[in-house]
């Protein structure tokens, strides 16, 4: 029987890693774009409360930066 080399053992180690690093991206990801997606709701939904339309809440950002 051939006994597996460290090496073999260890690139195989390395290749794991990377796919739990490319997994635990990919989630991060998905977790700050949702993230976004709330914020987003809560400042319309808060816009709302307070009589704004999203398109006046607009005008307002934009007159802001001029």
């Amino acid at each position: 029987m051939r006994k597996k080399s460290g090496k073999t053992n260890l690139e195989e180690q390395i290749r794991e890693i990377d796919c739990i690093i490319h997994d635990l991206q990919e989630r991060k990801e998905q977790l700050v774009a949702a993230k976004e997606r709330e914020e987003v709701r809560r400042f319309v939904e808060n816009a709302k409360e307070n009589g704004l339309t999203p398109a006046e809440l607009a005008t307002q950002l934009l007159a802001r930066q001029a």
